[in-house]
C-alpha cells in the first residue's frame, strides 16, 4: 500500500512536470503569434487555434482534476489534492517561462493568465498570489482530512 505522504510527492512531480509542459506549449504558441515579442496590448489568436488553445486549456484542468481524484481517498482530501497540484503547478509555470523566455521580467508584467471562456489578462503577481493561496487552502485541508488509521486506533480503545 502507498504511504498517503508519498502520494503527496507524486503529484507534486506530477504538478511539476505539468508545468513544464504547460510552460513549452506557451513559448511555442507565443513565437508563432507574437514573434515581436510578448508585450501588451496582446493581438487577439486568431480562432481556429485560439479554439485549440482554449480545449487544451480545459484539458489541463480536467488533467488536474483526474489526477485529484486518484490522489485522494475523500472529498476533501481530493479537493486538497487538486489545489495542491493547480498552485504547484501555476507557480512552477511561470518560474520555467522564465527560465525558457526571461519572461516575466518582473512580477508587474502583464500576461494573458487563461482564455477560457475569454482572455484574462493580469499582472503576474496575481496568479502567483491565487496560486500561494490556493496552496495554503491544500495544506490546510489535508492536515483536517481524517485518516482512516486514525480512525480505526479511535474505534478499538471503545
Amino acid at each position: 500500500m502507498i504511504v498517503r505522504r508519498s502520494v503527496w510527492t507524486w503529484i507534486t512531480v506530477y504538478a511539476a512536470a505539468m508545468a513544464l509542459v504547460e510552460a513549452a506549449c506557451v513559448v511555442t504558441l507565443k513565437r508563432l503569434f507574437y514573434p515581436g515579442g510578448w508585450t501588451p496590448p496582446f493581438a487577439p489568436i486568431p480562432a481556429g487555434p485560439l479554439l485549440l488553445e482554449q480545449a487544451r486549456e480545459v484539458a489541463t484542468l480536467v488533467m488536474i482534476g483526474t489526477v485529484a481524484c486518484l490522489a485522494g481517498r475523500s472529498v476533501r482530501g481530493r479537493l486538497a489534492a487538486g489545489l495542491w497540484i493547480f498552485g504547484v503547478w501555476d507557480i512552477l509555470y511561470y518560474a520555467f517561462l522564465r527560465w525558457l523566455t526571461g519572461f516575466p521580467r518582473g512580477l508587474g508584467d502583464l500576461d494573458v493568465v487563461f482564455l477560457v471562456p475569454i482572455a484574462w489578462i493580469l499582472p503576474v503577481w496575481v496568479p502567483l498570489l491565487v496560486s500561494a493561496a490556493l496552496l495554503g487552502i491544500a495544506l490546510r485541508l489535508r492536515a483536517t482530512v481524517s485518516h482512516p488509521s486514525a480512525t480505526a486506533r479511535i474505534d478499538a480503545r471503545r
